[in-house]
């Protein structure tokens, strides 16, 4: 085996055995003479070495020993939390592993949160008086709505922004009242996102830039942020539950870009909110949440089985409803109630977005919302997004670079 590095590849030299992308793909079979396009493709797909007739690195024989040992440790780990069950799911594994992998080679370990670790006793559920079924869960919006409106500043701008006298500079008013939406703004429009190489400090310079369409997604995530800023964090591990919904909202935008769907923020904000039903448990029946989450490891499945299963609803349901009592437009509420059955709900391919966009970031471990576990993505949904499991890797690596900035801009 004679390996060398990717910044001592040279075009002519020869494979002396298959080559394969970091998902396990081979990418070039053996006796394959390489020429510049295949470098260039290599420095796009990761790949750090390749084995070459007659030549080697010695520096890299025992970095790709580490490398392969650090791959058999991720798969056993991964498997802890997912399960593949068909290529798209196949596909998402493997790059899932390589995060692992990556994780375990910088840093020596896992994050001890991202490792299941299932009770030894199936825990007893207490409902207490909450009941079950659509009784219980009008009781629980009841309580959220009694307790926390949706801030009205979102409302207002909406009312400007639709106002046939608008303008840039009113809807700047607007927006200068309320701190934590301005700061946002700020961040937003001066992100890689939009690259001006001079800081923009104008809160109606700002507006201009990002349009109505955009700070009206802002206005909404902010606001849904602050509805709930006052969960107890001995509850829940709030700052990781934003971290993955963040994620699901990026992965969502990123997988509507690439399929060329309309309303990308739309699906922005669905990704953003899917989960926000599992925050009215957290706040309102925190014992409840806990014994199922317990539970859910005990039986290795996700926690919304058991959600169903005990409550007669699952947090997406919930959390649809509370956007619905919130007056939240019907594209947003249809895919937060859908993202766990996109085949059950009436728009099953927008649905499918925020769907398998969940799904990836809970396998890369982006963030946690509750369940350790990946849930299975729907069979229908590669046919029905018109996605293979090759297109999965580029949907992955773009929302892992968008992830970082969107975080910066709503989470510090």
């Amino acid at each position: 085996m004679g390996l060398v590095s990717l910044e001592n590849l040279r075009p002519g030299m020869v494979l002396a055995s298959p080559l394969k992308a970091p998902d396990g793909r081979v990418m070039l079979g053996a006796g394959v003479e390489i020429k510049e396009g295949h470098i260039k493709m290599f420095r796009v797909w990761g790949i750090p070495w390749a084995d070459v007739e007659g030549e080697e690195d010695q520096s890299i024989r025992e970095e790709a020993q580490s490398r392969e040992e650090a791959l058999s440790a991720a798969r056993d780990v991964v498997m802890r939390w997912f399960k593949p069950s068909h290529p798209l799911e196949e596909e998402l594994f493997h790059l899932a592993v390589e995060n692992a992998a990556r994780r375990l080679l910088e840093e020596g370990a896992l994050p001890p949160g991202w490792i299941p670790s299932p009770p030894k006793e199936q825990p007893k559920l207490n409902l207490g008086e909450l009941g079950v079924g659509l009784p219980a869960m009008l009781h629980l919006v009841r309580q959220q709505v009694r307790l926390s409106s949706f801030p009205a500043i979102y409302f207002k701008l909406r009312e400007v922004i639709d106002s046939p006298v608008s303008s840039a500079a009113k809807i700047a008013e607007v927006v200068s009242k309320d701190p934590a939406l301005t700061v946002r703004l700020l961040r937003l429009v001066n992100s890689s996102y939009y690259g001006f190489p001079k800081r923009i400090d104008s809160i109606q310079r700002a507006v201009a830039i990002v349009g109505t369409n955009q700070l009206t997604a802002l206005a909404m995530a902010v606001s849904a942020m602050g509805a709930f800023r006052g969960v107890p964090s001995s509850r829940m591990d709030v700052g990781a539950f934003w971290e993955h919904s963040v994620a699901c909202a990026v992965t969502a935008r990123v997988i509507a870009f690439t399929l060329k769907m309309p309303n990308e923020e739309q699906f922005f904000l669905s990704g953003l909110l899917h989960d926000i039903g599992r925050l009215v448990l957290f706040s309102k029946v925190p014992w409840v949440m806990k014994s199922l989450m317990e539970g859910a490891l005990f039986e290795g499945v996700p926690t919304y089985v058991l959600e169903g299963r005990h409550l007669g609803f699952d947090h997406g349901r919930l959390g649809e409803r509370l956007l619905k009592e919130w007056n939240i437009p019907d594209f947003i509420r249809v895919l937060v109630g859908g993202h766990h059955d996109p085949m059950g709900c009436d728009m099953p391919r927008e649905a499918s977005v925020v769907h398998l966009a969940d799904a990836v970031a809970l396998a890369m471990r982006w963030g946690s919302s509750g369940s350790s576990l990946t849930p299975p993505v729907d069979p229908a949904v590669p046919r029905m997004l018109e996605l293979p499991p090759e297109g999965l890797p580029v949907v992955v690596s773009q929302a892992a670079r968008q992830i970082a900035e969107i975080r910066r801009i709503f989470l510090i």
